[in-house]
């Protein structure tokens, strides 16, 4: 298999984030004034290059329930094509789509850093549990043979922990360390331990 580049990024990554300048100030932990300011929306982009190709779509959306506790719905749409070679030449690829959902909490134990210890950055530890149902084509567990075919659901749990960086008022880049629990053999993720970062308003 060739070199895989795993990209991910915000959906409003097209900020330069050297620009953006922390504006997270005194408490980090706040009651939101209104209910608007509960709700926060984001997502990110996957790219995997090599000879598995996959281009993921995740957008979310969710609400602060308390200001250290969020739960959230997700969608997602994944382009997959797996090279074939048939004896040592390359021949026609496998490709399938995925279309999906899930739903999610987040706990901050550690919303802010810098108010328990001596440093300048608004960033803290951020838990991370989720469960997402995918419609998978049966033929990733084999793209090259003939035994199975169709479409199926399956149920896939992540938890993680990871570190989420205020930006602002509400925007945040969030940088997660996930592992897939269940063991699926229709997992479309290609290695566990996995990293994803999105960026939320």
């Amino acid at each position: 298999m060739g070199v895989i580049y795993r990209i991910k990024q915000g959906v409003l990554m097209l900020v330069v984030l050297g620009s953006v300048e922390v504006m997270a100030q005194g408490s980090a932990v706040k009651t939101p004034a209104k209910f608007s300011d509960k709700l926060f929306w984001g997502g990110s982009l996957g790219l995997t290059i090599g000879d598995i190709t996959q281009v993921d779509v995740i957008p979310v959306g969710g609400i602060w329930v308390i200001p250290q506790w969020s739960v959230g719905v997700s969608g997602r749409y994944s382009y997959y094509r797996q090279k074939r070679y048939f004896w040592g030449e390359a021949a026609s690829a496998y490709h399938s789509h995925i279309w999906g959902g899930s739903v999610f909490t987040q706990v901050l134990p550690v919303p802010d850093f810098s108010e328990i210890l001596p440093v300048k950055m608004h960033g803290g530890i951020m838990l991370h549990a989720e469960y997402e149902r995918l419609l998978i084509d049966r033929r990733m567990i084999d793209p090259f043979g003939s035994s199975i075919s169709g479409k199926t659901w399956v149920e896939l749990f992540l938890a993680g922990v990871g570190y989420r960086q205020k930006l602002g008022d509400k925007a945040a880049l969030n940088i997660m360390l996930l592992w897939e629990l269940s063991g699926s053999s229709y997992s479309p993720y290609p290695q566990n331990p996995m990293i994803r970062v999105n960026f939320t308003l």
